[in-house]
């Protein structure tokens, strides 16, 4: 994730790169927190094909979907 100096400063942005943690602030005024992952944890990519068989199989799955809105 990549953003700007004046987009974290206009929005009251903190970003602890030792902890790596990056809190945002939402418009509610509550704080939402970010924790960094472990860089030596690799992303396994896998097809939907497999994806499938293994949650038919048992194994948990989980689905994220990112909405960007401009305000």
């Amino acid at each position: 994730m990549i953003l700007g100096m004046d987009w974290l400063a206009k929005h009251k942005e903190t970003i602890d790169c030792e902890q790596k943690l990056l809190t945002l602030v939402i418009p509610e005024g509550e704080g939402l927190l970010y924790r960094g992952t472990n860089p030596m944890q690799a992303i396994l990519i896998i097809t939907i094909t497999r994806a499938f068989r293994m949650v038919k199989k048992g194994c948990l799955a989980y689905l994220c979907a990112v909405e960007v809105v401009e305000t």
